[in-house]
């Protein structure tokens, strides 16, 4: 009888909730009771699950016997007995306003998702978890693309900052509900990022730090590099790339890459027939280079750690000597290269008396 109650309200889906309460029996015993006779609501034992304890507290002295509890925890009635069929709940549940309702409660819409803050242009996986007997789902996405659905399902992309609201509606063919949660999902920048061209560099160079990335504060990957430092002995002779990625507090990130060429660079000394001349050297505010044959070279100056001070191109003659003038350095070694279309020579150079 009570298990028509149970149907015939809902099966504890809406006003009415059923549930049996026991003084002596354990939790197996409840459950063989309820496999035995088909009950589907909850059954709580009287050993483990406390029935025992409840029924002290609404003061059920008398076995078998039924109750009406107020979401309050207020007995509502006290000792429905002797029940001679399901309409004795039925008569009794409607005074006081416990209405018929179907098996699977009343529809609810209600929608999750994987993520709530993402970075720009990715995507987003949402859920429904309405409840009800649900026919069609529709979806609007505030900022999202698509900005509508009718899947149940949907995956939407975010490609702007800022924070938005996602709206579900859904329904059975009668009735429709939804639900609205503002700023619902964060979308956070994905920073502009960008690297500038590397010089060309000597396999003979010391290691140096790579420079040029921006936003400061990122991380540059590559061959010949570890810890934002480049080794043009480890990576070698040839084109290199390099990547530098930058990382917001988000954890979005971007990158960008350049090429880095490290050239054999012939020394003076083993390739006499380049007539290049220096001097003086060591040098103070500025040297002269005198090349034997006539051509166009790029002449650089690079300190130890690859920052480049000087930048000239400069034609030459054959036989006249160019004055190179020098920023205010710090004493030190330095490299003088020069550089045409087919060579690259580079000299050692050390500036003192600053």
């Amino acid at each position: 009888m009570i298990s028509e109650a149970y149907e015939y309200f809902g099966c504890n889906t809406s006003d009415l909730f059923v549930m049996s309460v026991n003084t002596g029996d354990t939790d197996a015993e409840c459950i063989a009771f309820d496999q035995t006779y088909g009950i589907e609501f909850p059954c709580i034992s009287g050993v483990e699950g406390g029935g025992t304890a409840i029924n002290g507290t609404y003061g059920i002295s008398a076995y078998p016997t039924y109750i009406l509890i107020a979401p309050d925890h207020s007995i509502v009635e006290q000792d429905i007995w002797p029940v001679s069929s399901a309409q004795t709940f039925i008569t009794l549940f409607e005074s006081h306003g416990i209405m018929q309702a179907e098996c699977g409660g009343t529809m609810t819409a209600d929608f999750g998702s994987d993520v709530t803050e993402i970075c720009q242009f990715n995507e987003v996986a949402f859920t429904d978890l309405s409840t009800g007997d649900i026919t069609s789902w529709n979806w609007t996405f505030e900022g999202g693309d698509p900005a509508t659905s009718t899947e149940q399902n949907p995956l939407v992309t975010y490609s702007e900052t800022g924070t938005y609201d996602v709206e579900l509606e859904v329904s059975d063919g009668t009735n429709s509900v939804n639900m609205l949660i503002e700023d619902y999902i964060e979308v956070f920048l994905v920073p502009p990022v960008m690297l500038q061209a590397f010089d060309d560099v000597c396999v003979d160079w010391p290691a140096f730090e790579l420079t040029g990335g921006s936003p400061l504060g990122g991380t540059y990957e590559g061959p010949g590099v570890t810890n934002g430092w480049f080794d043009p002995s480890e990576a070698g002779t040839g084109t290199h790339t390099i990547v530098y990625t930058y990382t917001t507090a988000e954890g979005c990130f971007n990158s960008d890459e350049k090429t880095l060429y490290v050239d054999e660079c012939v020394g003076i000394g083993e390739h006499a027939d380049a007539g290049v001349l220096i001097y003086p050297n060591p040098a103070r505010d500025h040297f002269m280079l005198k090349v034997g044959s006539a051509d166009t070279y790029q002449v650089s100056v690079f300190s130890l750690t690859g920052v480049k001070v000087v930048e000239q191109e400069i034609e030459f003659s054959g036989s006249q000597a160019k004055q190179i003038d020098l920023p205010e350095l710090e004493n030190g070694l330095y490299f003088v290269s020069l550089k045409n279309n087919s060579r690259t020579i580079v000299q050692k150079i050390t500036i003192s008396g600053k």
